[in-house]
């Protein structure tokens, strides 16, 4: 094995514990983002250099990466599922149930309020997305990723991707049966954001109990659901949207 091959070699064992550390690390922020990029570029060039020799490997390698091309970066035309995409939704939402709080956190190993929204939202988009052959769920899918926000962002229209849909003083005696499943409550102070399951039952990454929990209304004991809030659903999951 020649000296080069065996440096390409060292380069990629040795970035593959390091992007999976990226990829799950709690706290993501945007140099981190582009550091998991980096590294998931430099892995993928030292893969095709190691593999190029071998006609197989060669062909796998350049059909993969041209299928992802064609499939994330041509739009075809695709019926618009809003109700396997809430179930994704709902799903990856309840799949954080009892993971920690971590501020700014977006990951199995610590998520924040915001990042358990954001976060539930492109796990359902990419599984949907590569699972339906829809490629702009996948595309809106890295767009999340990409692009860091707050509740509060989330509460005023996110960049066109939710929208008001009520405003209450208090959730213990809002009427949720204009809620959607995957609707969301944001704090008129942009400081928090629950999801609704449905069944009277939110979901939040909360800070007091310090992980992701699950209320049912009435709740007494958070403070959240006697807090004036915005009521707002992702355009995504609108039945009245041709997105």
């Amino acid at each position: 094995m020649g000296f080069l091959k065996r440096a390409f070699l060292g380069i990629e064992l040795g970035l593959i514990p390091v992007f999976f550390i990226l990829w799950y690390f709690p706290f993501i922020n945007f140099p981190i983002r582009v550091a998991t990029a980096i590294v998931g570029f430099a892995l993928l060039c030292s893969a095709l250099f190691l593999g190029w020799k071998r006609t197989w490997a060669r062909r796998f390698l350049l059909f993969v990466y041209v299928f992802l091309v064609v499939f994330i970066e041509f739009p075809l035309p695709h019926p618009v599922d809003h109700e396997s995409l809430r179930t994704a939704y709902c799903d990856a939402l309840k799949s954080y149930t009892g993971r920690p709080y971590v501020w700014g956190g977006e990951s199995y190993f610590g998520i924040d309020c915001s990042g358990l929204i954001r976060k539930s939202m492109e796990d359902a988009l990419a599984w949907q997305g590569f699972t339906t052959f829809n490629p702009s769920w996948v595309r809106e899918s890295f767009s999340l990723y990409w692009h860091d926000t707050t509740a509060r962002v989330i509460g005023e229209g996110y960049g066109g991707r939710t929208r008001l849909i009520a405003q209450c003083n208090t959730l213990n005696t809002f009427d949720d049966s204009i809620l959607q499943p995957g609707d969301m409550a944001v704090t008129t102070s942009g400081i928090h954001i629950m999801a609704y399951l449905g069944n009277h039952t939110w979901i939040a990454a909360d800070p007091d109990p310090n992980k992701v929990v699950l209320f049912t209304v009435p709740e007494e004991k958070s403070s959240y659901f006697s807090t004036p809030m915005r009521l707002v659903r992702w355009k995504l999951l609108d039945n009245q949207s041709s997105e």
